[in-house]
């Protein structure tokens, strides 16, 4: 990584190639991705600002051009302490010609628990974190109930999964919540994102061991 004193130009450098790569993107499949743009960096400090006292081990969901990617190393994430986990496969080639030193995965959310696996990323009693860029309102319940499932098998007890939407409310329903046990609240608004944007904090309501992670050993 560059030193603090170079990041500014570096990112100013990268703002217009990942704008066109994620455009691009957007073109080739509009219901995969969650904008026509890349979020704001606004935004991204919104979103590890929500990440819990101490947080170390991280993983992102749906990074796109890697936005939030920067704002959690910016943080004091380590590269080795995060886990990237991109479906659209040119996004992924991006991210890691971007960040050198993060595993980034192209894959499924679906599949998290084995993408962990196969990646070397050593969860143990769970993450302290799941930061998600993922369009959870474009997706069949379906879709969002395995994802949600194999999020809360990584996270450890009482980890959050901090997710934003466009929309006016939580992009999970609320009686999948219900079945799923999980708690939801508004954290912050960020207008001027394009288009503005709220992050949502999600948790579980009762402590519970990872199942996937100790079922495998």
């Amino acid at each position: 990584m560059s030193e603090h004193s170079r990041r500014p130009s570096t990112r100013t450098a990268a703002e217009g190639p990942a704008a066109w790569t994620f455009f691009r993107q957007w073109l080739k499949n509009p219901r995969a991705m969650a904008s026509l743009a890349p979020s704001s960096r606004q935004l991204a400090r919104r979103m590890v600002a929500q990440l819990p006292p101490g947080a170390r081990r991280v993983i992102e969901l749906g990074a796109g051009t890697g936005v939030f990617t920067r704002a959690l190393l910016d943080r004091g994430i380590a590269p080795d302490d995060l886990l990237v986990v991109e479906l659209n496969t040119e996004l992924a080639e991006w991210l890691s010609e971007r960040f050198d030193g993060v595993r980034i995965v192209n894959g499924d959310a679906r599949d998290l628990v084995e993408l962990t696996r196969q990646s070397g990323f050593e969860i143990g009693e769970g993450v302290d974190a799941v930061v998600s860029g993922l369009g959870f309102l474009a997706m069949p319940r379906p879709i969002q109930q395995a994802i949600l499932r194999a999020i809360f098998d990584v996270l450890g007890p009482d980890r959050p999964l901090i997710q934003f939407t466009y929309g006016p409310s939580s992009p999970l329903p609320r009686d999948l919540l219900a079945e799923m046990d999980l708690s939801v609240r508004r954290a912050s608004m960020t207008w001027l994102n394009m288009p503005p944007a709220t992050v949502y904090v999600y948790t579980r309501n009762r402590s519970i061991p990872v199942r996937a992670v100790r079922a495998k050993g």
